[in-house]
């Protein structure tokens, strides 16, 4: 399983900013993902895209506030969603616990 995890930041002109990748998936990271996927239930657009946003900097420690706020919202999305396959496939494909984990 290819469990390798990428984030690329870009600026206004396509040049690359920064880039943070993730080879290993710490067991913490899933932890992570499933209680995020439990408080995100029933909550509102805004504390679910804190809340990921949160999620993503705890992924790469060093992406900074000012450097999430630049990314691409479809990179976030396909980060994330990165985590939730991870996840789905040590679950062996079940989504009980991840079923709420969507991307935006």
């Amino acid at each position: 399983m290819n469990s390798s995890i990428s984030l690329t930041i870009y600026d206004d002109q396509d040049e690359i900013l920064a880039e943070f990748t993730e080879t290993r998936i710490r067991w913490g990271i899933i932890e992570d993902v499933v209680d995020l996927s439990e408080k995100l239930y029933g909550k509102s657009e805004r504390e679910a895209i804190q809340a990921m946003g949160t999620f993503i900097q705890l992924v790469f420690p060093k992406l900074t506030k000012e450097l999430l706020r630049q990314a691409d919202v479809n990179d976030i999305k396909i980060c994330f969603q990165q985590i939730v396959n991870v996840v789905k496939n040590i679950e062996g494909n079940s989504e009980k616990n991840v079923e709420t984990v969507k991307p935006l």
